[in-house]
């Protein structure tokens, strides 16, 4: 059964008004304006779902960066295997608790080849003192200038770059808190100032969370290539979203049309990788790690 995917998109400029990324943002009707998220985990999931099996990265930001919110969860279970660490940046989320598990999560996420953010700053102690431990792994901080007044904004201009790490202000509504932000060195900005977040929609494959989780307990197994075709196609529905999944930004000519060159062409370990992703868009938190 298909049905639409939604998802919208936030242009981040540089200095000179040149679009640098965009930020993809969860939305789960027609409304570019709102989303009720009762999970980030499954919010990030349902986002990423979408670009690799609906929409397609090229459409959503053409040779741009694509900024991505990341709960704790998300950063601690690895959802990250099937994107192109060249494309995407991890926004580490404001609420995270910093520990030795989650520095050990960024130093992966770091090594292999991913920029990180943190999200949401505040310019005050508590902050500096929670997040000092993975500064040296982040390439941006994203300033929210309703949250930080502008002598915070100032401040953390010089804060951060003395440490290397580049300053994205976000949030921003008009012309003069711009400039501020402009001329106390950010390199970034974003809000609706430039523009409001843009809908994007796709055409997407309903699957369901028991057929998905089916061919995951199969994988525990270690069946063989055979088996494991014979498993997808006893599920024409994640079978279809494997095929869309495939073809949506890679140059395949032909495209791949078939199930078997399809898990040929992800490879064994990427599709267990692809299919935890699924779960997680479709479960809740709760239900998702229990696989």
């Amino acid at each position: 059964m298909q049905s639409l995917a939604y998802l919208a998109r936030q242009p981040i400029l540089d200095r000179d008004g040149n679009v640098f990324a965009y930020e993809l943002l969860f939305r789960n009707s027609p409304s570019s304006d709102t989303a009720i998220i009762s999970s980030d985990v499954q919010a990030t999931a349902q986002v990423l779902e979408n670009v690799l099996n609906s929409i397609g990265l090229e459409r959503l930001v053409g040779k741009n960066k694509a900024f991505i919110n990341c709960s704790r969860e998300m950063l601690l279970n690895n959802l990250f295997g099937l994107l192109n660490p060249g494309r995407f940046v991890l926004e580490i989320l404001e609420d995270v608790s910093v520990d030795a598990k989650l520095i050990r999560a960024i130093e992966h996420h770091k090594s292999n080849g991913f920029e990180l953010a943190l999200d949401d700053f505040i310019m005050n102690d508590e902050f500096i003192k929670r997040f000092d431990p993975l500064f040296k792994y982040v390439s941006y901080v994203k300033m929210d200038v309703v949250d930080n007044p502008p002598e915070a904004v100032a401040k953390a201009a010089q804060f951060f770059k003395e440490k290397g790490i580049k300053l994205l202000a976000e949030k921003i509504e008009d012309e003069p808190t711009f400039r501020h932000c402009k001329d106390v060195g950010y390199n970034f900005f974003q809000g609706f100032y430039f523009a409001k977040p843009e809908l994007v929609t796709g055409q997407k494959i309903d699957a369901t969370s028991a057929a998905i989780l089916e061919i995951i307990q199969l994988l525990h197994t270690r069946p063989t290539f055979e088996a494991l075709c014979s498993e997808f196609d006893s599920h024409p529905d994640v079978s279809a979203n494997l095929l869309q999944f495939v073809n949506a930004d890679a140059h395949n000519n032909p495209a791949i049309d078939n199930v078997k060159n399809a898990i040929i062409w992800v490879g064994m370990k990427n599709i267990q990788d692809w299919l935890m992703l699924m779960l997680y868009a479709h479960l809740d938190t709760q239900t998702a790690p229990a696989v």
